[in-house]
């Protein structure tokens, strides 16, 4: 086969495979429909939708010479002839062999696309041979349900036996597609032709590429304004220089031509006014040049932002997938998991057609299926169970998509089951020692269902595969905060469950509010600033040990966010405001004032990650590069707020960190930009003089010609690592006393004695990283 003939099959191949999928869900569809046991009008129209299906699915395989799927499908095709003719009758086992047939062909289809082995043809065999029995009506002989899994490897050189004669065409039975309008409504998703002219397939990960180079665009545009604003500065520069010397030619020249008529030098008079008029004539010109590239900047300014605000939102639309796309396997995963355990469940899905991020719905596949399958094992109750309780014997587990305006979206979870049992999620709770007795005994109802979400919280008797371990809820919320949403639990005693999701329809970029807090500036989400006012400071009250500010005419808690972020505090102004700029931030279900020293401005904002070294760093969610070019810190509003619970009154003792640290030098050694600015930026905000340095060779040069009394170091570098660096330190006559404190992501125990063992004088994961910690033992070592 020649290049081409390689490509245009593989083009081929591709076509096929999104079409058997489209398929092979509607078969799907069908018969978890027909397994409900419709009324028999319903279920004759399902069966023809199904046979139709399977029927051009077996004539796609055969275009493309996948005789595997081609038989399968025959077979298929054979049964639901007979069942459309009432010469089958469905049972359990009719249905776990025609989904095994399904989840076959699925994995046919997958492994043509990835290249990983086939399927062992003696299993396909098998399969069409167990098939056909049901087309003619014998015993059923079911096959072993590992699925086939266990079938997967090399194909054998073993001779396929041959295939089943294709049957006849009927003529009722022509290869149509949900396109022309055959299939119900209920079983049909949209699908597009294959070949259109307005439409063509691409990648996701192009499309993904396209739109990160698009986001990259932000921070040029946000340059653009500024230096735009900028031209405006330098005209209003120019209008006073031109202001100023205008009051000069009049207060001066006169008084020179005076002085001429008295016996002055009519030499300088002349040359002054020589001068004057040149200089007015020369600031004319510099303010009409300056006015006209300011003109032309502010213009390719707007044109920028109107040009990269339109591609960002039309590739943030393209990147818009409709969650039908995750939830189309949930049918399935729930009749598996009810058959597991033994209980009797309908799935109703509703707003599937709602679109947002495909990046969001990534991230919250699985949290979707803990909460599923938390429904199905813990929630919603056995068929006897239910009707002790005078419930349906088959329970009803419902997730639904709504959009809430603006940029939000909501997922609610909901079963009919058995609800929350609050007393023994505080004894789970207590056990696993989440907080004390009296403190769970002093819980109201809605703060003991937040105990769910703690890893190691369940009130399951035992552990299964399914659930029971504690952790699926604690994945849940973790992911959901990640994705800046919030999650509330909602039970009642017999009634049921339902878990509120609420998310943003786009990530990575979102529009911020710049403020300034002890002379450093964050930027914190919009969606979770509620409000901005400014109050009175003599309004701030002090309630039992905690600090209240009147919102709304309510007390509202009130800490500072310098405080809350553990800043050091600057000295006091000579002259202070009476007036407190406040930020009142809602997340987690609660509210909590913020004390701020300024808002500076709202802007779009392109988040940054911190890289997988740290992944995850308190009240910290990003970064972001403003149009100076300065990365500033996103905040996690949700991790605020929780900060700030535990908070008691700022009166009390001053902080350490607000010592002064003036003089001191401290060297960072990291390779990665965002880490290097955010490590600077905290030692910087706690007083520190701060060098940086790439990797260890580039520290070490530093080192030997200017004065240091502390090195920060990453330990994974190129050139010089951070173990080797430190080792090279302790060598070194004139450094072999500096401390050394390593933050890295290498937490080993193996890792952290080889640090020991070089000579660092303290190892931090950068996991589990918090400003705090590392400031501490900065001022215990130096």
């Amino acid at each position: 086969m020649d290049k081409k003939e390689f490509e245009f099959r593989k083009r081929l191949l591709s076509t096929f495979e999104v079409e058997a999928l489209e398929h092979l869900n509607t078969i799907s569809a069908g018969l978890l429909e027909l397994e409900r046991m419709p009324p028999i009008e319903v279920q004759m129209e399902v069966i023809e939708t199904v046979y139709r299906e399977s029927h051009s699915l077996k004539g796609a395989a055969r275009a493309v010479n996948i005789s595997e799927i081609e038989s399968i499908c025959q077979s298929l095709e054979g049964v639901f002839a007979a069942w459309k003719q009432r010469q089958i009758t469905h049972t359990r086992e009719l249905f776990d062999v025609l989904y095994l047939a399904i989840d076959t062909i699925k994995t046919l289809v997958s492994n043509l696309e990835s290249g990983q082995p086939g399927i062992d043809k003696i299993h396909i065999s098998k399969l069409v041979k167990e098939i056909d029995r049901f087309e003619a009506g014998g015993p059923s002989v079911r096959i072993l349900s590992d699925r086939f899994e266990s079938h997967v490897h090399e194909e054998e050189p073993a001779k396929q036996p041959e295939p089943k004669p294709a049957a006849k065409k009927e003529a009722n039975a022509p290869e149509i597609t949900a396109a022309q309008g055959v299939l119900p409504k209920r079983l049909v998703k949209e699908r597009h032709p294959a070949a259109s002219i307005d439409t063509i397939r691409i990648s996701t990960e192009k499309l993904g590429n396209l739109l990160l180079e698009a986001e990259e665009m932000l921070p040029v545009k946000l340059a653009a304004n500024r230096q735009a604003n900028g031209f405006n500065e330098v005209i209003s520069m120019i209008e006073e220089l031109k202001s100023q010397s205008s009051k000069l030619y009049r207060d001066v020249l006169p008084a020179h031509l005076a002085k001429e008529g008295s016996g002055g030098g009519p030499l300088f008079t002349a040359k002054l006014q020589e001068f004057f008029n040149w200089s007015q004539g020369y600031i004319k010109l510099m303010e009409t040049r300056a006015r006209t590239v300011s003109k032309s900047a502010a213009h390719n300014s707007r044109s920028l932002d109107r040009m990269v605000d339109s591609i960002l939102d039309d590739l943030k639309k393209a990147m818009m997938l409709p969650f039908s796309i995750l939830l189309e396997s949930f049918p399935m995963l729930v009749r598996d998991i009810s058959l597991e355990v033994g209980k009797e469940i309908d799935l109703v899905i509703s707003g599937e057609n709602v679109e947002i991020d495909r990046r969001i719905l990534e991230e919250m596949k699985d949290a979707l299926i803990h909460l599923v399958r938390n429904s199905v094992d813990h929630g919603i109750e056995s068929p006897a169970e239910r009707e002790i309780f005078k419930k349906p014997r088959r329970g009803t587990l419902r997730i639904a998509i709504s959009h809430m305006g603006g940029n939000k979206i909501e997922i609610l979870v909901s079963d009919d089951g058995a609800g929350i049992n609050m007393a023994r999620v505080k004894e789970a709770a207590v056990k696993n020692g989440v907080l004390t007795q009296p403190d769970a005994d002093g819980l109201d109802a809605e703060e003991a269902c937040l105990l769910i979400f703690n890893s190691g919280v369940s009130t399951s008797p035992i552990i299964t595969d399914i659930s029971g371990r504690g952790l699926g809820l604690a994945i849940v919320r973790e992911k959901v905060d990640k994705l800046g949403g919030t999650i509330k639990v909602e039970t009642e005693h017999n009634a049921g469950t339902a878990f509120r999701i609420v998310l943003p329809l786009t990530i990575a970029t979102f529009r911020g509010v710049l403020v300034e807090a002890d002379e450093q500036v964050f930027i914190i989400p919009t969606v979770n600033v509620e409000r901005t006012l400014r109050i009175k400071k003599d309004e701030i009250k002090t309630v039992e040990n905690r600090e209240t500010v009147p919102i709304g005419g309510a007390p509202a808690s009130f800490v500072r966010l310098g405080r809350a972020l553990d800043l050091p505090k600057k000295k006091k102004k000579a002259q202070e405001s009476a007036y407190q700029t406040v930020l009142v931030l809602a997340a987690a279900d609660k509210k909590i004032a913020f004390g701020v020293d300024a808002l500076l401005e709202e802007q779009e904002v392109l988040v940054k990650s911190l890289g997988r070294q740290m992944t995850r760093v308190r009240n910290v969610s990003g970064a972001a590069i403003l149009g100076s070019g300065k990365p500033v810190p996103i905040l996690n509003a949700i991790d605020l707020v929780r900060t700030a619970i535990k908070f008691k009154s700022t009166a009390a003792a001053p902080s350490p960190a607000e010592e002064s640290h003036a003089g001191r030098s401290i060297m960072i050694v990291e390779d990665s930009i965002t880490s290097r600015m955010l490590l600077k930026n905290i030692l910087e905000g706690a007083g520190y003089n701060v060098k940086t340095a790439v990797d260890g060779v580039d520290a070490i040069t530093a080192l030997k010609t200017e004065h240091f009394d502390l090195v920060v170091s990453d330990i994974e570098m190129p050139r010089m690592n951070g173990f080797e660096l430190t080792a090279k330190i302790r060598n070194e006559k004139k450094l072999s006393e500096m401390p050394v404190v390593l933050v890295t992501a290498l937490e080993t125990r193996e890792d952290r004695e080889k640090g020991i063992e070089v000579g660092a004088n303290a190892y931090i994961i950068k996991s589990s990283f918090n400003q705090s910690n590392l400031l501490e033992v900065i001022r215990k070592l130096i």
